[in-house]
């Protein structure tokens, strides 16, 4: 009785086995073909994305979607990387070929959807509203200001940083390398997040390049990544985006990619790239985009990383005096910039003077901006815990109109805004 048990049960498990099969078997059928005229192939793909060379099995391949969303499926390859197909959306059979380029090589029979609609945000703008540069006021988009915060960061260092500076930037025969002084001192001078925005705009040769530059920066890890590989195809391809896809060959469904290569699609075909409208376009609720940072970009953009003019706009006014004052004057002491009669301290002061007229001399606020002007102008190197004390107390005071708000306006940089 047990043998006979047995053999049922083994019976019953091969007749399940058979069954299963059966069912995956009859799943799979034949969704249409692909001519590939140029070569004289032909191809059926089935409806689990596996592809067959008519007449020859052997050659076999799983399609995949493309990541890019430029085509709708990239096909099996040799060699990916260097010659891939696509089908696209029109049910051509594209090659892209990274020495010879872009053509179709055929067509397909096999159902396409329709190409994706994406959502592309654009930038919207207040001609008002925006950063006073060397050029004029250059706007930001609405989506990013928040005008409960316009102010941003004082750019602000010691005086012994600056003799630092001085020295190490003369030539051979001791003349000053004003570019070289300049660079050094925006090093000191600026935030960690500043400066890099800085540094994108003078050293990138294209706003293509900038735009990623700034995204890697502004963004987290995800950020880091994707505008990596982005470059990397933008340093291959440069504008002619329809070879993008070859780039990305290796790549898993990655939304953020997709939307940010379609970003610079669309920016290039309405007319030029800028990381404001990129974005904006891929979701600057991403980016730590604040108001310093915006600052930041816009000075850097409008001055191509020139640091006289950066350290201007992105610092203020008396930033720029003062920069400028080391020129013609030299380092320290009671004449020289960042000395005795530091400008910029002197603004800060007429601010706490302001602040001891409206609260008295005793109150809390006036005595931490005391403080903080005292740390601004001796402690050693950028002080940033200093400068956000300044831009904190610019912000909860510098919209009304006493005389506490005139004075911060002088001084502090900011998003213009009509209020």
């Amino acid at each position: 009785m047990d043998a006979i048990i047995k053999k049922l049960s083994i019976l019953s498990v091969l007749i399940s086995l058979m069954s299963f099969c059966s069912f995956l078997f009859a799943q799979v059928y034949p969704i249409g073909q692909m001519f590939l005229t140029t070569y004289g192939q032909s191809f059926t793909m089935y409806n689990t994305g596996v592809i067959v060379q008519d007449g020859n099995p052997g050659n076999a391949g799983q399609a995949v979607y493309d990541q890019t969303g430029i085509n709708y499926l990239r096909l099996p390859s040799a060699v990916p990387y260097q010659k891939a197909f696509f089908l696209d959306f029109n049910k051509n059979i594209i090659e892209l070929d990274y020495r010879y380029g872009y053509r179709v090589v055929g067509y397909s029979n096999i159902p396409v959807p329709p190409p994706p609609v994406m959502y592309l945000p654009k930038p919207t703008y207040d001609n008002q509203i925006g950063i006073e540069t060397a050029e004029g006021l250059r706007p930001l988009p609405t989506q990013i200001i928040d005008e409960q915060k316009p102010y941003g960061d004082v750019m602000m260092t010691s005086e012994q940083n600056a003799v630092d500076c001085y020295k190490n930037s003369l030539n051979f025969d001791g003349s000053l390398n004003q570019m070289k002084f300049g660079d050094c001192m925006v090093t000191n001078m600026a935030g960690q997040k500043e400066l890099e925005i800085y540094k994108c705009a003078k050293n990138s040769a294209t706003m293509e390049e900038q735009s990623l530059c700034m995204l890697s920066i502004l963004g987290g890890s995800k950020e880091k990544q994707i505008t990596q590989d982005m470059l990397k195809c933008y340093k291959e391809y440069g504008g002619n985006y329809e070879m993008y896809p070859l780039c990305f060959a290796d790549k898993v469904n990655d939304p953020e990619l997709k939307q940010l290569v379609s970003c610079f699609k669309d920016q290039a075909n309405s007319g030029e790239i800028s990381f404001m409208g990129t974005a904006v376009c891929y979701g600057a609720s991403k980016l730590n985009l604040n108001t310093e940072a915006q600052i930041a970009v816009e000075c850097a953009v409008s001055t191509g990383g020139q640091p006289y003019a950066f350290a201007g706009c992105a610092g203020g006014q008396l930033t720029y005096r003062e920069l400028n004052k080391c020129l013609t004057n030299g380092v320290g002491g009671d004449n020289g910039c960042f000395g005795k009669n530091n400008t910029i301290v002197k603004g800060l002061n007429q601010i706490g003077d302001a602040l001891k007229g409206q609260f008295g001399p005793n109150n809390d606020i006036v005595k931490t901006w005391n403080t903080t002007v005292h740390d601004l102008q001796y402690g050693p190197g950028k002080n940033h815990e200093a400068v956000k004390v300044v831009r904190n107390i610019s912000n909860e005071l510098g919209k009304a109109g006493t005389n506490v708000a005139k004075e911060i306006k002088k001084v502090v940089p900011k998003i213009k805004i009509k209020w």
